[in-house]
């Protein structure tokens, strides 16, 4: 979305969207921006873009890592 349809959305209704939209998500596989791939485990309820990641035996906090986030969700 462009940055001018979202200013027009009320913000709760918008974070709750995004919120129950990144729930399904737990246990897809994703890419990240720096090309690792990983597993989602949990979604923060606080920032739900912000997922927490495993990686073979690594888990990745995307809170903590904040030049990565998940740019395409592979199933």
């Amino acid at each position: 979305m462009n940055r001018d349809m979202v200013s027009k959305f009320n913000p709760e209704i918008l974070m709750e969207l995004v919120s129950r939209l990144m729930s399904t998500l737990v246990g897809k596989e994703v890419m990240l921006t720096n090309g690792r791939f990983g597993t989602i485990i949990m979604i923060d309820p606080y920032n739900p873009l912000k997922a927490l990641l495993k990686t073979g035996t690594e888990i990745i906090d995307l809170r903590m890592e904040k030049e990565w986030q998940i740019e395409r969700i592979i199933g």
